[in-house]
C-alpha cells in the first residue's frame, strides 16, 4: 500500500481506531497496561468523537465555510473559468437545459455554464480523465457533454483529459494556461475540495478565484440529537479529514 493509499485509508475514524487498538494490544503484551489503556480508550473515543452529527459538521464546515454561498457575479473578469472533475452528478439532470434549475443549484458544471454566461470568462477549461466509475471516459468529455446541454458552445471549451488527482489537475491545468497566455482563472470545484484545490494550483503557479456552488446540505437523520453517533457522520468526518490529509500534502509534501 502506497503512503498515500495508507494516508487515506487511516482517514476513516474507525480503521485508525482499529490500528491504535491493535497497537494498544500490544503494548497491553509488553506489559505496560496504563499505556495500553489510555490507547484503547483514546481509539474509542476518537470513533465516536466524529460519528456524532455536531462534531462532524464543524469539522466539514471548517473547511468549506469560507467558500458558501459565492455567486458568479461577484468575481472579478478572468481569462478562463477551471472545472474539476470529480462532482459530475447525474447526467439526467442536465436534459432539461437549464443551469438554473434548483436540482443543479450545487452543481460544478452548472456553476461553470452560469459564470461563463455572466461574462466572467470567455473560456472553460475542464480537468479529469477517466475514472473507475466513468467506464474509461474522461470526466473532462462528460463534463463538456453536458455544458453543451447548458447552452456552452464547444469551441469555447479546452479539454484536459490525463489528471487523476488534484495535483494533477492543477499541474496540467497550469501548463495549458501558460501556453494559452491566461493568467487569472475562476477555480471550480465543491467548498469541501476548495482548500486543496487552491493550495495545489498556487504551487502549480496559477492562482486562482474560487467559486464553489451553493451544495446545501441535507438535513441529519437525527437532526435533533446532534450528540448521538450515526454511520452518516463517520462518513461526513472521514470526507472532511481526508481533505485535510490532502491539504496537508498539498501545503508540505
Amino acid at each position: 500500500m502506497s503512503a498515500a493509499l495508507a494516508a487515506a485509508w487511516l482517514t476513516q475514524p474507525l480503521n485508525a481506531s482499529a490500528v491504535a487498538l491493535a497497537l494498544a494490544a500490544l503494548i497491553w503484551v509488553l506489559h505496560w497496561q496504563r499505556c495500553a489503556l489510555a490507547l484503547g480508550a483514546l481509539a474509542l473515543a476518537w470513533s465516536l468523537l466524529w460519528s456524532m452529527p455536531a462534531a462532524a459538521d464543524a469539522l466539514r464546515d471548517s473547511l468549506q465555510g469560507g467558500y458558501l454561498g459565492q455567486s458568479a457575479e461577484g468575481l472579478p473578469q478572468a481569462d478562463a473559468i477551471v472545472v474539476l472533475g470529480g462532482g459530475i452528478g447525474r447526467v439526467s439532470g442536465f436534459e432539461r437545459g437549464d443551469a438554473d434549475a434548483p436540482e443543479l443549484a450545487g452543481n460544478r458544471v452548472a456553476a461553470a455554464a452560469r459564470a461563463w454566461r455572466a461574462g466572467r470568462a470567455p473560456a472553460i477549461l475542464l480537468s479529469g480523465g477517466p475514472s473507475a466509475s466513468t467506464r474509461g471516459v474522461s470526466e473532462a468529455r462528460i463534463m463538456a457533454d453536458a455544458l453543451v446541454k447548458l447552452g456552452v458552445p464547444r469551441e469555447v471549451m479546452v479539454l484536459e483529459e490525463t489528471s487523476t488527482d488534484t495535483r494533477g489537475n492543477a499541474e496540467r491545468s497550469a501548463r495549458i494556461a501558460a501556453e494559452r497566455g491566461w493568467k487569472r482563472t475562476i477555480l471550480v470545484t465543491s467548498a469541501l475540495h476548495m482548500p486543496r484545490a487552491l493550495q495545489w494550483f498556487e504551487r502549480a503557479g496559477l492562482p486562482a478565484l474560487p467559486l464553489a456552488p451553493d451544495a446545501t446540505q441535507p438535513p441529519a437523520a437525527n437532526a435533533a440529537a446532534p450528540w448521538t453517533p450515526s454511520q452518516r457522520s463517520l462518513d461526513d468526518s472521514a470526507r472532511s479529514l481526508r481533505e485535510y490529509a490532502g491539504l496537508f500534502a498539498a501545503t508540505f509534501g
